[in-house]
């Protein structure tokens, strides 16, 4: 499995990859679907509103936007695009930390990456719980500030 992190937001942090890692491989186990690759890209608002808008057709600012690039293999491989400062702000707003809303944003796309939707209420519903799970099985900080 292999892990790139691309941080094109001039954020001051330094990523704990073991973290990351060890999140991956418990949904990998627990959703028994298996990643070839993941790419997470941190990056500001406006591309996030750009990115959203072109693949969407929605125009509005978001946390994250997961795409799914294998074609037919059973091996997931996927970019996770992260609008850093709307973490931020989430995190302000849910009144929790900002690496564990980070933690949440990631796990999140993660699972939209092994099939998950959040179209529907129940579907958001089910995915929170989904998030909560894996949130509670990882207590390491994904982020490091530096």
């Amino acid at each position: 499995m292999k892990l790139d992190i691309i941080d094109n937001s001039n954020s001051k942090y330094k990523f704990n990859n073991n973290s990351f890692l060890d999140i991956i491989h418990s949904i990998s186990d627990i959703e028994n679907h298996k990643f070839n690759y993941i790419n997470i890209i941190l990056t500001d608002d406006e591309n996030m509103r750009l990115l959203k808008k072109q693949y969407f057709n929605q125009d509005y600012y978001t946390d994250i936007i997961s795409f799914n690039l294998e074609d037919s293999s059973d091996l997931i491989e996927g970019e996770l695009y992260v609008g850093i400062k709307q973490v931020y702000q989430n995190s302000i707003k849910f009144n929790c930390d900002f690496n564990s809303e980070f933690k949440r944003v990631i796990i999140h796309g993660l699972l939209h990456l092994v099939g998950y939707n959040d179209q529907t209420k129940k579907d958001k519903e089910n995915m929170t719980q989904l998030e909560n799970k894996y949130i509670t099985l990882h207590h390491d900080d994904i982020l490091i500030t530096i």
